[in-house]
């Protein structure tokens, strides 16, 4: 289907689209982490480009060291808390949490585009979304 411009969606209609736009919102606004150290609550980004970097940059480091037989090789990264350092085997219990936090978003979406009609408040109505 090509995509809608504002002015052609029919009055009283949401198109999918407009949810698909609010699920990236929401899976971009990160989420947080408590490492249950020193290190405490770190608030992780989740932009695209938080994204590539994670699964371009990190993920590979930690599974290397993982393969090595290194799980507690030391990572730098960077969230938006700050500078923190993980340890490979650390790093899959980022990914697990984010995956927790993501899995919900998603299930929402899901749920929303197979609504018939979307209802308008599809993005200000916290009963569909976790």
């Amino acid at each position: 289907m090509p995509p809608r411009l504002f002015n052609t969606v029919p009055a009283g209609e949401t198109p999918p689209e407009f949810v698909a736009a609010e699920l990236d919102r929401r899976l971009s606004l990160g989420f947080d982490f408590d490492f249950k150290d020193e290190r405490g609550v770190h608030h992780f980004g989740t932009t695209p480009g938080d994204m590539t970097r994670w699964m371009q940059e990190v993920t590979p480091l930690a599974q290397a060291a993982m393969n090595m037989g290194e799980p507690d090789r030391l990572i730098g990264i960077k969230t938006n808390t700050g500078l923190v350092e993980v340890k490979a085997s650390e790093w899959w219990l980022v990914l697990d949490a984010a995956a927790a936090w993501r899995q919900p978003l998603y299930a929402a979406y899901f749920a929303l585009k197979a609504m018939d009609p979307i209802p308008a408040d599809y993005a200000t109505n916290s009963a569909y979304w976790p």
